[in-house]
Formats: C-alpha cells, structure tokens, sequence
C-alpha cells in the first residue's frame, strides 16, 4: 500500500546500525587529539568519516523519497546541517579537523540516533500515514 515505506524503513534502521557502530569505534577516543595521536587513532578517525558520510547520505536518501517536510517534526536536529555534512564529507573531507569529527560523534550522533528511533515508532504507530 505504500511501496516507499520499506525503503524508508531500510534506510533509517541502517543509520541506527551505523550510529550505533560509530560510538563502539570510538568509544577509546576522548578527546579531539586521540584521533591524531597515533595510527589506530587516526584510523578511527577515518572510519568515522565515512561512517558520517553512509549516515548522512541515507537521511538524504529518505529527504529525496519524502521531502525535506517528513523531517519537520523532528526538530531538535538541524537537517539541513545533516544534508550539508553528507556533502562536506564528499566533497571536502580533506578540511575536516579532529574536534569537528569528535564534536560531532561525541554530541550531535547520539541526538540523532535517538531521533532516528523515535522517527521508525511514529512510522510503526502510524501505518494508515499517507506521507510514507
């Protein structure tokens, strides 16, 4: 009946795994120079990284499905700073710095993964929902 809802589905509940990855890996990291001090260190910086981007870039996937309006009432996130990150990571990665990463993962992620999960009840608690 509503042929988007799986895929929006999918892709908010992929973020939510690769949220919940993304605080494993960086767990040992506690402040911004952890992820420059040494190579596992800046491997996990890395890893990050990309994590943010697949993260970004599904809420991007779900805003091209549904419109920017689905997200609207969810606003303790700035989505357009979402969208805009999946963009910088892409485009622009090589002027990303240690403390905007670490403020990002160690702040704004759990934020966002709350937000997510609080996204896929509304959907489950309201199936006849004609937006999804």
């Amino acid at each position: 009946m509503f042929p988007n809802k799986a895929r929006i589905v999918s892709l908010l509940d992929a973020s939510i795994k690769e949220m919940e990855l993304l605080q494993q890996m960086s767990a040992g990291i506690n402040i911004p120079d952890d992820f420059i001090s040494s190579i596992s260190g800046l491997t996990v910086y890395r890893a990050c990284g990309m994590s943010l981007q697949y993260i970004t870039e599904n809420f991007i996937k779900v805003r091209n499905i549904q419109g920017r309006d689905f997200f609207s009432p969810y606003k303790e996130i700035p989505w357009e700073d979402v969208f805009g990150m999946r963009n910088f990571l892409c485009h622009e990665y090589g002027d990303s710095d240690p403390e905007g990463i670490f403020n990002t993962v160690k702040e704004d992620v759990p934020i966002l993964l709350d937000v997510t999960r609080k996204i896929l009840k509304d959907i489950d608690a309201n199936p006849g929902n004609s937006a999804i």
